[in-house]
């Protein structure tokens, strides 16, 4: 039993408690609002890339499995759906990735498309049976596309700002929030219909529910005791599960985690070397209900389990390399020699430096030097930068299951293996770098929430000055400082985020100078399809270039370019054939200029497509041709 006095310091706590939480879900809700409609008012602007009509395709063909099985189902025959031929004919299209996010692409393009695609029939990759009734919100088929990954964007702020609280006051968890999403290369794919940004939220969501988790109740009920945390663990197990449903980086994550764990109790091992420390919770609900998430959610795993696992695994394991700039030298295959494999190694952590924005990397190593402090410390203060609760808290034994204060000293090594885990396995010689910056993304709300803690100590050495100690404002105004040359840095760089580079490195012309990649998969295209649609010839003889001749299509059904432009084909053989053409400016592309010379009779482009001075999309019509 409490005393009366300790139960009313009880009420106390709940009632400021639930205050505060009102407070942060109005902030969150704002956060996640603008977020969303930022994203929506420029996705316009951005090209279509291989990889993303890949999804595209296969999220109409998933859709069509819904469809076929509510036709299924009113026959009288549902089984036939769940058959192996009735479920390879629609989800076998990119097996190689699983479904969570094709699912709700083809879902979001099913709702909310202007349905014309009767009209456009030709150019569907998918069969269409009929007219769909939908909201048509959209007018084009790409942001209907798109919807998901632009929610899961502002979803991925809400995280990074709740996470961030359990560190910093709510000012500086809301800048942590913004300079996530405030990155160019990050806010370029928060954009489009892929898995890199999804899976970037899953990592902060299954971070997240795993700190939870490990943290002692902040509500003490009647009794003393504070409520138990098994919700969070099995939170924890079903969000992992999920992120294995959304791309195979997920399975990764129980790796940095189990590394936090055990360096949190490294003491424990110390005195008892030859007995590991019980399996915590979240790590034990992940093992459980991940893979079962997993599973479930696939269905080509339903009528081949084994076989299909089998294949996941090597076809990821084996990928093959693309090409990829990176300080002037073209990176197409692992290298061999001793110097090329050190450079090579430093990939990840050099296009950090020159790709986040400059105040966010100056904040986050603020709070990398105050989280390395506090773990050399033995206990933490009240005054410490890392306390946003002023709410006190009982003392707690801990144990196993919830290791109360270990977890706080051991915030440094969390964010730690957060940060430089992702990083560390991009930056293996072997390890394939084609996508560049997307695929340690993973790393970067963990890096705002670093630059948060940063922003807080500022904020705290600022009060320490005697005529800023009375600003109230200062707080609001220091947050918003600091968010503004993020914000407008990434709001330069749009639509071409893969082509920006920072202050650092001199912006968009420094990241060319540096031989850094400006971008892959033909994306830069768009700005320039209307004067090429106006400049195709008679022929019809045109050359694409790195443009995936299957986004045609959705151009066309975009209302981007008119039908009927052409296509020679794909390979340096078809540039003589053509008439006129793109030339995607990349490094291992540099022969394509000496092609287009030779074959069209002049030097001279017709159009070259700039930022700042560094070509991106440059445009040849054959010599001769009568003007259009």
């Amino acid at each position: 039993m409490i005393s009366g006095q300790d139960e009313r310091e009880v009420q106390g706590r709940d009632r400021v408690s639930w205050w505060r939480r009102r407070g942060e879900v109005a902030v969150a809700l704002a956060l996640f609002v603008v977020t969303t409609g930022s994203l929506l008012a420029v996705e316009g602007r951005q090209g279509l890339g291989r990889d993303e009509i890949q999804y595209f395709r296969a999220a109409e063909r998933s859709w069509t499995w819904f469809e076929q099985l509510g036709t299924n189902i009113k026959a009288g025959r549902p089984g036939d759906s769940f058959t192996r031929a009735g479920i390879r004919d629609h989800w076998w299209d990119n097996r190689e990735h699983p479904v969570i996010m094709k699912v709700l692409y083809g879902l979001s393009w099913r709702a909310f498309h202007r349905c014309e695609c009767v009209e456009e029939r030709a150019h569907h990759l998918v069969p269409v049976a009929g007219r769909h009734v939908t909201l048509p919100l959209f007018e084009r088929e790409s942001t209907a596309f798109r919807l998901p990954a632009i929610l899961m964007a502002a979803l991925g702020v809400v995280l990074v700002f709740f996470f961030a609280r359990e560190f910093v006051p709510r000012t500086a968890a809301t800048v942590a929030g913004v300079l996530f999403i405030a990155q160019p290369h990050l806010f370029f794919h928060a954009q489009i219909s892929a898995f890199d940004t999804p899976i970037t939220v899953m990592a902060i969501a299954v971070g997240y529910a795993y700190w939870r988790a490990l943290r002692p109740g902040r509500v003490v009920g009647r009794d003393g005791k504070s409520r138990p945390r098994l919700r969070w663990s099995i939170i924890a197990g079903l969000v992992f599960g999920i992120a294995l449903g959304v791309k195979h980086n997920a399975w990764l994550m129980p790796i940095f985690l189990t590394g936090h764990y055990l360096f949190m109790r490294r003491r424990d091992l110390l005195r008892r070397p030859r007995r590991l420390p019980p399996l915590p919770g979240p790590l034990l609900a992940m093992a459980l209900l991940g893979p079962l998430v997993f599973f479930a959610h696939w269905p080509l795993l339903w009528v081949d389990p084994i076989g299909h696992t089998r294949w996941y695994v090597q076809r990821h394991v084996q990928h093959e390399h693309y090409n990829f700039e990176y300080l002037g030298y073209n990176w197409n295959n692992p290298p061999q020699e001793l110097d090329r494999q050190l450079l090579r190694m430093t990939f990840p952590f050099v296009s950090t430096a020159v790709t986040v924005p400059a105040t966010t990397l100056a904040l986050a190593l603020i709070g990398a030097g105050l989280l390395l402090r506090r773990v050399r410390r033995r206990s933490t203060e009240s005054a410490d930068v890392l306390s946003p609760d002023p709410i006190p808290e009982p003392p707690r034994r801990a144990d196993w299951r919830e290791p109360a204060a270990d977890v706080d000293r051991a915030a440094g090594a969390f964010f730690f293996v957060q940060i430089l885990g992702p990083m560390a396995v991009i930056a293996l010689p072997q390890t394939p770098i084609f996508g560049g910056v997307k695929h340690f993304m993973p790393a970067m709300p963990y890096l705002a929430i670093v630059a948060g803690i940063g922003l807080q100590w500022l904020a705290q050495q600022l009060r320490a000055v005697p005529r800023l100690a009375p600003v109230r404002a200062l707080p609001i105004a220091l947050a918003a400082i600091v968010c503004l040359p993020a914000v407008i840095e990434t709001r330069r760089s749009h639509p071409d985020g893969l082509s920006h580079y920072n202050l650092l490195a001199g912006g968009f012309a420094g990241g060319a100078s540096l031989g850094m990649n400006r971008q892959f998969w033909g994306y830069s295209v768009l700005p320039m399809l209307d004067w090429f649609a106006r400049n195709v010839p008679p022929s019809r003889a045109t050359y694409w270039h790195d443009v995936f001749p299957e986004a045609i299509p959705y151009y066309v059904r975009d209302g981007r370019i008119p039908a009927g432009l052409g296509d020679v084909g794909v390979g340096e053989d078809r540039v003589r054939l053509s008439d006129i053409g793109l030339l995607i400016h990349e490094r291992h592309f540099s022969v394509y200029e000496a092609l287009f010379w030779e074959a069209y009779g002049t030097t001279s482009p017709a159009y070259v497509r700039t930022r700042e001075g560094v070509p991106l999309v440059s445009a040849y019509r054959r010599w001769g041709l009568p003007p259009p």
